[in-house]
């Protein structure tokens, strides 16, 4: 069994390792990191949740010097969501080497952002629109960027910014070590990497099945009108070290909080409608171990993942089987026990029967503090990977993925710097005309981005049941569903575009409130 150590780590980044409670590399990280090490560059074809960020970061924080106050490696994301986890982890891991990770992506305040570029800023982690944006004002320059990485390649190109992905490679040395991780390889990104890559080595790893046997599962069948009383009921039979009580909606969060309140219960809330001050504040006391109770929704506990949670409580059972899988995965971590409780109404008898289906396992009627671990076989991107909480960060990880609109830029490719430093490593190549894109309304029809997909367990089925329930559209007028990762796309007559994005925006489905925006390329 391979271990983090027999890869070549040094003792700094092997002992942030074991603090966030990493024991063994995954496939992909196994396979890769030794790659990295040697300079060599990498295809990475994995999916989310195989553990790439460790795979490409621990190499990186090896090679970026501390003493060296320049831009010295890139990260480019498609989504905000995606930077702003991508930067809470390399900081985790770099923590003890003393490294700077910035964050820049779109919707926050470009002057706070460029202060932080201009304050030593060691690695950035940027989505495409923003790094663009501040290569253009001149806030950042990636002369000295010489370990490049792009994250998500597909989705980048199914959000249109593969041409402006070239552009910012131009800004790099030209002998710089890159790394491309996608899930899928279309023929656009095999393109990027022959022209833009040098011999790079291809690393193919399917998601992994994990085991969640740490985890003792079991059911409440209780009335609507007892599920207040039988929650705090459970909670003083439990008493546990910490737990996460999961509520669909808001409105359902802070209700529930106010009812354990009025039971003796200190607890604290997490959603949406709080201020990002006010989510921080809630996360750092969590995992400091100051509160012991934490209600929140799906989406604003997205992300966040802490050692020594000892119960879930599904207060409401989960839109989707996935979704059981992955609020239960928070529980039972490091080789902790760890029990998930799951509140049913009689009439979701059939929701209980679901999840059982898909997790392959029966789980029993709750009993105070009894039961053994259930096995539960799923996929390995079901279960979160341990970084720490960054609270730093002025937007919050539930934000809407990056707008598909372009923002403000300088698109001018000035001369590059000879890289002297790095000469052995590779020749300028010639570059390819690029293939004109297709425009986004097409006979009438205007594309539609939905910030939502797989991840919140979205199905093509949810995306037209959404625009059917909440405007004044038939199925038959919503076309070329995709569902990707974490968005999805759709068509629909052009001229009842701006009436869906209005009527559709800001309703719940699957506890995601959506945002929807016509595309603009």
């Amino acid at each position: 069994m391979t271990t983090f150590s027999e890869l070549g780590l040094s003792q700094p980044l092997l002992d942030a390792l074991e603090h966030l409670g990493y024991k063994q590399p995954t496939p992909i990280q196994e396979e890769t990191i030794p790659l990295l090490l040697q300079g060599r560059d990498v295809i990475g074809q994995a999916q989310t949740g195989t553990g790439k960020t460790a795979a490409f970061g621990l190499p990186m924080l090896e090679y970026v010097d501390p003493s060296d106050r320049e831009v010295q490696a890139l990260v480019l994301t498609p989504t905000r969501e995606l930077c702003i986890q991508v930067t809470q982890a390399l900081r985790a891991y770099g923590e003890q080497r003393g490294i700077e990770v910035v964050a820049i992506f779109g919707g926050a305040p470009i002057r706070e952002q460029a202060a932080r570029l201009k304050n030593n800023a060691q690695v950035v982690v940027g989505t495409v629109g923003r790094v663009m944006d501040m290569i253009g004002r001149h806030h950042l320059f990636l002369d000295s960027a010489r370990y490049v990485v792009l994250d998500e390649a597909d989705e980048m190109l199914d959000l249109g910014f593969l041409e402006d992905v070239e552009k910012i490679l131009g800004r790099c040395p030209s002998g710089r070590q890159t790394a491309l991780f996608s899930a899928t390889m279309p023929p656009e990104i095999r393109a990027l990497a022959e022209k833009r890559m040098y011999e790079p080595e291809t690393v193919k790893v399917k998601a992994a099945t994990l085991t969640i046997d740490t985890v003792t599962q079991s059911f409440i069948e209780v009335s609507d009108k007892e599920k207040q009383d039988k929650l705090a009921e459970v909670v003083k039979a439990e008493n546990p070290k910490q737990a996460i009580i999961f509520v669909r909606t808001k409105i359902g969060v802070d209700r529930l909080a106010r009812r354990l309140g009025d039971n003796g219960m200190r607890v604290k809330t997490l959603h949406g409608d709080m201020s990002q001050g006010a989510r921080d504040g809630v996360m750092i006391a969590f995992k400091e171990g100051r509160e012991k109770l934490l209600v929140a929704t799906d989406v604003a506990a997205r992300g966040l993942d802490i050692r020594g949670v000892s119960h879930i409580v599904n207060y409401d059972v989960p839109n989707s089987p996935d979704v059981y899988v992955h609020r239960i995965g928070r529980t039972g971590r490091a080789g902790d026990k760890g029990r998930a409780i799951t509140f049913i109404t009689p009439k979701q008898r059939s929701d209980l029967a679901a999840i059982e289906e898909h997790a392959g396992t029966s789980i029993p009627q709750w009993t105070p503090g009894g039961g053994e671990p259930t096995p539960v076989a799923v996929p390995a991107a079901s279960v979160p990977v341990p970084v720490e909480v960054e609270a730093a960060e002025p937007q919050a990880a539930e934000e809407a993925p990056a707008k598909p609109q372009r923002e403000a830029k300088d698109e001018a490719d000035g001369p590059k710097p000879p890289d002297a430093g790095n000469a052995h490593r590779r020749e300028p190549r010639r570059r390819r005309h690029s293939k004109p894109r297709r425009e986004d309304a097409v006979g009438g029809q205007a594309k539609i981005f939905l910030g939502a997909g797989k991840k919140q367990g979205f199905r093509p089925a949810d995306v037209v049941g959404a625009i059917v329930d909440h405007s004044h559209l038939d199925g038959e007028d919503v076309r070329n569903v995709r569902v990707l990762e974490r968005f999805s796309f759709l068509e629909v007559p052009a001229e009842r575009a701006g009436e869906v994005v209005d009527k559709v925006s800001g309703n719940e489905v699957r506890g995601v409130t959506l945002r929807l925006e016509v595309a603009k390329r």
